[in-house]
């Protein structure tokens, strides 16, 4: 049961974190929602703060928390919250989806046990490192959701706090999906474009994102992404909230910065809204998601050296911690990679040569080309049959009145800019980051324009309802099975994630101790799978180069690279 009360303390902290910062508070559901979104906002902003300054060690962690309970209990005193029935369920219902998608679940393999891990650890066992990515290079790209991993783990959670944020967040995506698509039938109101993508949509993370061990740091990005795009087309662009869907793309992005395109959609928004003027461009370029954008660039110039690691261009070569050897060798190698450098066919080409006109193709089509195919497949079959039931049975559905007609054309406009969107994403996804966890908001988003689009005639319609109540049932019966079965086929394990070691066993291997020089110490995973998991801090799975030199000016560690 502690899964579940520490699931629903935290979504309670998001919670009261989104009431105090939200001025303009709304009753409505979708208000309400993003107001939990703004929650989970600024405590990232926070953690991310300050590790600038102090590591995000425990009491920290635990004196941050009980500020904002206390707090929000004054709010709450003075009235200037009222608790009402609509706040409890969503606590009681996000918090039970947290603790379904945690309880005998593992972490996500390998990269938990590489850099997740090791990194939350890292912040918060220290300030930020200056050139922490000399350590380990994937420090250079690790994701917001360290830092709300980091300041999770406090006097009460201890470390099974650092577990819970990843689920949490999922967990308020799920109810947002869900609502937008049982509201539709409950209410028996016309149901329109964004009805269709958030049913869309619903069904993917129905049977693809139900695994806490399986969406790591991806599937936060990738929900943002499509929650972008279903506010996009259920609001006039010349009247939407512009802060708001930079916050979004902001939390995208820092989650998976393969998702920059979704920037588009601001950026046009903001244009669409002010034509370019200066005293609104002042006021979006201070607001509190730039200076979020601003905060974690400056933190990965810290890191790294790069503003988008391992960006060549986006590095300032001048800084001693700037290691380009490795950012260009990383560069390379992460380039080859994702076009299936591994399994390539020509096993006497160059690496450089392989990723060079398209020489690569060939590779990636035999495998992860099938890989995507297979993994989209359910989903597309899923919107075929849905697209036929609605041609066949409503093909006589094309009797609209003028009224009718003008509301259509107006949602049609809508989905020029998602469309848009997720095309360039698609594009790009092919080009530079062919791997499906990389980019798969932009295909299913794509391909739910699309479906949406064949059916558009028959949309504008009051008819739909059995239809959204009979997926909405099936999709939360899917994914309680799902994990159900997880549950019975896993009671074996222990009950919460183990962030110590991935061996069958549960054997945790020790990690040697290094002096690198100069009393500045690190850990090396050399025993049995090699990865560092929850451990002392810091530590790597390599070695660190002798060409990385240790210093400490002003109480700051600085790995400074010659």
């Amino acid at each position: 049961m502690d899964i579940l009360l520490f699931s629903l303390l935290t979504n309670f902290l998001y919670f009261c974190c989104g009431n105090i910062f939200v001025i303009n508070k709304k009753t409505d559901f979708l208000s309400q929602f993003y107001t939990y979104f703004v929650g989970v906002a600024t405590v990232a902003f926070v953690s991310l703060f300050l590790n600038f300054f102090t590591p995000l060690n425990q009491t920290i962690n635990s004196a941050f928390y009980s500020i904002i309970v206390l707090i929000f209990a004054i709010f709450v005193i003075k009235k200037k919250f009222i608790f009402n029935k609509r706040h409890i369920n969503f606590l009681i219902i996000s918090s039970f989806i947290t603790y379904l998608l945690i309880i005998y679940s593992t972490v996500n393999r390998p990269d938990a046990g590489l850099y997740h891990l090791p990194y939350t650890s890292l912040i918060q066992e220290n300030k930020i490192i200056i050139g922490a990515s000399n350590i380990h290079f994937r420090f250079g790209h690790v994701s917001i959701l360290q830092y709300l991993s980091a300041i999770n783990n406090n006097y009460l959670f201890l470390n099974n706090g650092i577990s819970i944020p990843g689920a949490s967040v999922v967990s308020f995506f799920y109810i947002y999906f869900f609502y937008d698509v049982w509201s539709a039938y409950k209410k028996k109101e016309k149901i329109n474009f964004a009805n269709f993508f958030s049913l869309f949509i619903l069904i993917y993370i129905s049977f693809k994102i139900t695994g806490y061990g399986s969406f790591g740091n991806d599937a936060i990005g990738h929900l943002c992404f499509f929650y972008i795009i279903s506010c996009v087309l259920k609001y006039d662009l010349k009247k939407i909230n512009i802060e708001k869907l930079l916050l979004i793309s902001v939390i995208a992005f820092i989650n998976k910065p393969t998702l920059g395109l979704i920037f588009i959609i601001p950026i046009y928004t903001f244009i669409l809204q002010n034509a370019l003027s200066i005293k609104k461009l002042f006021f979006i370029s201070f607001s509190f998601p730039t200076l979020l954008l601003y905060l974690w660039l400056s933190k990965n110039i810290l890191i790294s050296g790069c503003s988008i690691f391992p960006i060549k261009i986006t590095c300032i070569e001048k800084l001693s911690w700037t290691n380009i050897e490795q950012i260009t060798n990383v560069n390379i190698e992460s380039n080859a990679w994702v076009k299936a450098w591994p399994d390539r066919i020509n096993k006497n080409i160059s690496v450089e040569e392989f990723t060079k006109n398209l020489n690569w193709v060939k590779s990636w089509s035999k495998f992860h080309l099938k890989y995507i195919l297979n993994t989209i497949a359910p989903f597309f079959i899923t919107l075929a049959i849905i697209i036929f039931y609605i041609k066949i049975k409503y093909k006589n559905l094309l009797s609209l009145n003028n009224k009718l007609r003008v509301e259509k054309n107006i949602s049609i406009n809508t989905l020029y800019l998602p469309l848009i969107t997720s095309s360039f994403g698609c594009i790009f996804f092919f080009l530079f980051f062919s791997i499906y966890r990389y980019g798969y908001s932009y295909i299913v988003t794509f391909i739910s324009l699309i479906a949406i689009i064949i059916v558009k005639n028959e949309i504008s319609s009051k008819r739909y309802n059995l239809l959204f109540k009979f997926v909405s049932i099936l999709c939360v019966s899917f994914f309680i099975t799902k994990n159900i079965i997880k549950i019975y086929k896993n009671n074996s394990q222990t009950i919460w994630p183990n962030i110590y070691t991935l061996d069958i066993n549960n054997k945790i291997f020790e990690k040697k101790k290094i002096n690198h020089g100069n009393n500045f110490f690190y850990y090396l995973a050399d025993k049995s799978d090699n990865l560092c998991m929850y451990s002392p801090s810091p530590c790597t799975t390599y070695p660190i180069s002798k060409n990385i030199k240790y210093i400490e000016k002003y109480t700051y560690k600085i790995l400074t690279h010659y």
